[in-house]
């Protein structure tokens, strides 16, 4: 009996200790889940209510086209970081310089390569006036071996007469016969190399050493691009928000963290996810009011500017690895009024959009 009462007291004891121990990992996670989510309620929770009602959702502060990853197009080496986060810089300002020998090697290379080119293009407009000369000492060319030719003829014939008279040896006479059918080939060359001088076009070479000039720049231009995108620059007015690289740094083509988060310069905006439930709650114009999550005092005043038309995963405006994220919502982007103080751009808000305005109600508003 006793026995059995301790097994009773052990397991009841085993049980409260996992009560307890799953308790606070339970409201981790449902705190985690809470701030992934973006449900929408009803307000005052109650059922059964008009389609008009109002209803609570959460958001994020973001700009229009979200945080900018910056990354250098080169891989390399990182030399130095010339921005600090939180500063404001100017389009074009450079925020961080890899090594760049190797480039400037390749520039050197290509800049090399395009004179030597611009030399083959200038003696080839040479080749213009050196044809004609050409031509004109082929001719002459020509012209002798013709006459050196008629020599040995009239030799041969002499040869010929002196055979017939008895008067010299027919051996002479042969080599006279070999001498003449040499010099008739020797003039057949030099009428062959003639032609194919007076068929070559000068301007074909031209042609081809403009077109090999052309390549050479630009396999310049291409490696001062190169040089150029070893320096990452701002690609407008804005604000560092995060450097995530430092001198000595490694940054491959394959990188999958970028170099640093900036914020463009432009107006805020509201990113609120509201369920599929309360989607046809909400029209374009409403008016809606914006707290902090945490902080709850301080309203800031906007508008619903657009809906999206499908329902997909939330957006995350800067990654977070214990945000979910595949919650399937609507989302509902909402510009805040002018001259209110800036929110933080990430910020968790809570999104009020009341329902005394329907659809119909904004637009009878606006024909007013």
């Amino acid at each position: 009996m006793k026995r059995t009462s301790t097994l009773r007291r052990g397991w009841w004891l085993l049980l409260l200790v996992l009560l307890a121990a799953s308790t606070p990992a339970a409201g981790l996670l449902f705190s985690y889940s809470s701030r992934g989510t973006a449900s929408a309620v009803r307000e005052g929770n109650l059922p059964g209510l008009a389609a008009n009602e109002g209803i609570v959702c959460f958001g994020q502060v973001d700009l229009i086209y979200g945080v900018t990853a910056l990354v250098p197009l080169q891989p390399g080496r990182v030399a130095e970081v010339l921005v600090e986060e939180g500063q404001t810089v100017v389009p074009g300002q450079a925020l961080v310089r890899l090594e760049d020998g190797a480039a400037r090697s390749r520039l050197a290379e290509a800049q090399a390569a395009l004179e030597e080119a611009e030399l083959r293009l200038k003696q080839a407009r040479k080749l213009t006036e050196q044809q004609s000369s050409r031509i004109a000492q082929q001719q002459d060319a020509v012209e002798a071996m013709r006459n050196r030719l008629s020599a040995a003829k009239r030799q041969l014939d002499r040869q010929e007469k002196l055979v017939r008279d008895q008067l010299a040896d027919r051996k002479d006479l042969a080599i006279s016969e070999d001498h003449v059918h040499e010099l008739e080939a020797m003039l057949r060359s030099e009428e062959k190399r003639l032609e194919d001088l007076k068929r070559q076009d000068i301007n074909d070479d031209i042609l081809r050493a403009k077109k090999e000039v052309e390549v050479m720049k630009a396999r310049r231009e291409q490696a001062q691009v190169a040089l150029d995108e070893c320096v990452l620059k701002a690609p407008r007015r804005g604000t560092i928000l995060r450097l995530l690289v430092g001198p000595g740094d490694v940054l491959g083509s394959q990188s999958k963290q970028p170099a640093v988060q900036f914020a463009a310069e432009g107006p805020q905006i509201v990113r609120a996810d509201v369920e599929q439930e309360f989607i046809n709650r909400v029209a374009v114009g409403q008016s809606v009011t914006v707290q902090d999550e945490t902080q709850l005092g301080r309203l800031w005043k906007g508008k619903v500017e657009r809906i999206a038309d499908w329902i997909t995963k939330r957006r995350s405006v800067l990654h977070e690895p214990l945000e979910f994220t595949d919650i399937r919502t609507v989302e509902v982007l909402i510009t805040l009024a002018p001259g209110q103080p800036p929110l933080r751009i990430g910020q968790r808000v809570r999104v009020r959009i009341p329902g005394e305005e329907t659809a119909q109600d904004v637009k009878n508003r606006e024909k007013e």
